[in-house]
């Protein structure tokens, strides 16, 4: 049985004015690939059963999917082990996830630009060899995030995000039987979109299910809210709206009872479970940073921020800076006119502490991870 939670968003006009320090110095920055034009998104999955973290990224101008094999803390500083899994024009999104259920992760990428479409890159020898299929039910619509969401009633489940004509947030569920067979997948529109940004599953009311946490930047629907699964997964899946309505939404980060959200309003929105609804509160980004693209947050209470300064009235200033306990801002790489992309917070170098993971696309810095200086 479900659980209504009452999601009534308190904003607070007061915004925190930030305090820009000197840092001790920029974090090093370490290139896992910087061959290829566009690098956009990175998506983290164990695909040799090594225990480690490989990242998967779709290059959007070069039109490319690649995995990166993670060769441990000891190599983790040079360029890691490449393998091209497919060629597609305009991938915005590739996340690992075990589609067949045969015990090796696939690929799903979304595309958007002239291909629009949802393809699955299937593993069929263990990363040695790969196939490409597609959605071909979802043809024809600029598809923009893939977000696993394990099992419905035995069978996997996917959800996509997209922007402009015809888009939504829909679900996938496999059939019973072969869940090769992608023609055979039930589709669910689950809400009408403007532009989806984030997807992440998150077990908001406490059921035992997962449900989605998303953020849309355009049109009259932008929002950050959560989609509650419902007990049956045809059926509707109620929205309940947290924080941001009609703001220009980015990516954002979220727990059941706390979420960070980037925008492109010169703030940040940090929302807080209460027994009554959400506190909201504005926090401003660096100064002059205008168009915040991702945030997250360290396990000490820091926050980190990605931007596109590229398209900014100030394109020389950085675009990934960390905000201290006290509210001071800095630079962590100074390379002005950048667009920097979401993030994965993971310790590559086995120091104890967690390092940035992320990709930029318009000083071609490519698929790269900064190495946390605290260790």
């Amino acid at each position: 049985m479900k659980h209504f939670i009452a999601c009534l968003s308190v904003s607070v006009s007061i915004a925190i004015t930030p305090v820009v320090a000197c840092a001790d110095g920029p974090w090093k920055r370490h290139a896992i690939d910087n061959r290829h034009q566009g690098a956009d998104g990175v998506r983290l999955g164990d695909f040799n059963g090594d225990g480690l973290s490989d990242v998967v990224t779709g290059w959007e101008e070069s039109g490319l999917v690649k995995l990166y094999l993670n060769p441990g803390p000891v190599d983790s500083k040079s360029a890691w082990p490449a393998t091209m899994i497919g060629k597609a024009k305009s991938p915005e999104d590739a996340v690992p996830i075990d589609l067949d259920d045969d015990g090796h992760l696939d690929i799903v990428s979304c595309h958007e630009g002239k291909q629009r479409q949802v393809l699955v890159h299937w593993n069929d020898a263990g990363t040695a060899k790969w196939t490409t299929d597609r959605f071909g039910q979802l043809d024809g619509v600029m598809w923009m995030f893939a977000l696993p969401l394990g099992k419905i009633d035995t069978r996997t489940a996917l959800a996509v995000g997209a922007k402009g004509p015809n888009a939504s947030i829909t679900l996938l569920i496999s059939p019973a039987d072969d869940s090769r067979q992608l023609n055979s997948w039930t589709v669910i529109r689950l809400r009408d979109a403007g532009w989806i940004m984030s997807l992440r599953s998150i077990d908001m009311d406490g059921d035992g299910d997962r449900d989605i946490v998303f953020s849309d930047r355009k049109s009259n629907l932008c929002v950050a809210g959560w989609l509650e699964q419902p007990d049956d997964p045809e059926g509707k899946w109620n929205e309940h709206q947290v924080a941001a309505k009609d703001k220009e939404v980015m990516f954002l980060t979220a727990t059941k009872d706390r979420w960070l959200i980037a925008m492109r309003e010169s703030q940040y929105l940090d929302c807080r479970r209460t027994n009554d609804g959400w506190d909201v509160v504005s926090i401003d980004n660096p100064p002059g940073v205008i168009n915040g693209k991702a945030i997250e947050m360290l396990p000490d209470g820091r926050v980190i921020m990605t931007a596109n300064t590229a398209a900014s009235p100030n394109p020389e200033l950085p675009g990934i800076w960390i905000r201290d306990t006290r509210g001071r801002w800095s630079a962590i790489d100074p390379t002005p006119k950048v667009k920097f992309d979401r993030m994965e917070l993971i310790d590559l170098d086995g120091d104890g502490d967690l390092d940035v993971m992320t990709c930029e696309e318009r000083q071609n810095l490519g698929v790269i991870w900064y190495e946390n200086p605290e260790r």
